[in-house]
């Protein structure tokens, strides 16, 4: 399993805008209907509100950087463009232990 983590910061009095484009069926039925798509969490810091993190997990890394590349990705980031206060920062992971009490929440 791979994890694509995005950091990303907007004004939290934007939050509620970013969130619904985030949300929508435009945004969200192309990422869901990734190949190897597996879940998805967009979490905010309870210390700096408006600090993001989303953390995507794949069933490999080619599945998804192929979605990271697509013109559906690009769309999504284009239109939160103009809230963000900085650039999106991405970082890679590979899954090396699981443990969850939820199995049809990570993974297979």
């Amino acid at each position: 399993m791979w994890l694509n983590c995005t950091r990303g910061r907007v004004n939290p009095a934007h939050m509620g805008r970013v969130l619904s484009i985030l949300e929508s069926q435009s945004s969200m039925a192309p990422l869901q209907a990734a190949r190897g798509f597996r879940g998805m969490f967009l979490v905010q810091s309870t210390e700096a509100p408006g600090e993001l993190i989303s953390i995507t997990w794949w069933a490999s890394a080619e599945d998804g950087q192929a979605y990271l590349a697509s013109p559906a990705c690009r769309g999504v980031i284009e239109s939160i463009q103009e809230y963000l206060l900085r650039p999106l920062e991405r970082s890679y992971y590979e899954v090396l232990v699981e443990a969850t009490t939820q199995k049809d929440c990570i993974g297979d």
